[in-house]
């Protein structure tokens, strides 16, 4: 009789080890269900995130890129335009080469009076050109080394 009532007690306690195992698992795989739909929701997001981030970063350049086109293409008009202005003074440059022989004492003089102060301001400018094309140059070496790496 003890046999059975020890039989009876070892039965009910695997019963309810096995109940509490069961239920156990239960808890757990609830729980590992739910961390699974939050980390699924969590890289969505993060990946949703970097989607945007990459999209923002690719209409800035596309931007960037039809900006710079443009610029090129207006300084291709500049440059076109320059030519154009630099070989109409050459002809001019040409007259008035061919009429300083001719020409008398005074012109002589209130032509290099011209050509002296003409000279003078195309230095000025120059040196402003150089100022300035030396101030971006600084700049872009500047942007360089801050850009992130």
């Amino acid at each position: 009789m003890i046999y059975t009532y020890a039989a009876t007690a070892i039965a009910a306690a695997a019963i309810g080890f096995g109940g509490a195992w069961h239920t156990q698992a239960w808890r757990y795989d609830a729980q590992l269900s739910k961390l699974h739909a939050q980390h699924a929701s969590e890289s969505a997001k993060a990946e949703a995130a970097t989607r945007a981030q990459e999209a923002s970063f690719n209409q800035r350049l596309h931007d960037a890129q039809n900006a710079a086109t443009k610029r090129e293409t207006k300084l291709r008009a500049d440059a076109d335009a320059a030519r154009r202005t630099v070989d109409g003074l050459r002809g001019t440059l040409y007259q008035f080469r061919a009429s300083l022989p001719k020409a008398s004492t005074a012109a002589l003089i209130a032509r290099a009076d011209t050509a002296a102060e003409l000279f003078g301001a195309c230095v000025n400018e120059y040196r402003s050109v150089a100022e300035s094309a030396d101030r971006h140059a600084a700049d872009a070496v500047m942007m360089l080394e801050a850009w992130p790496k």
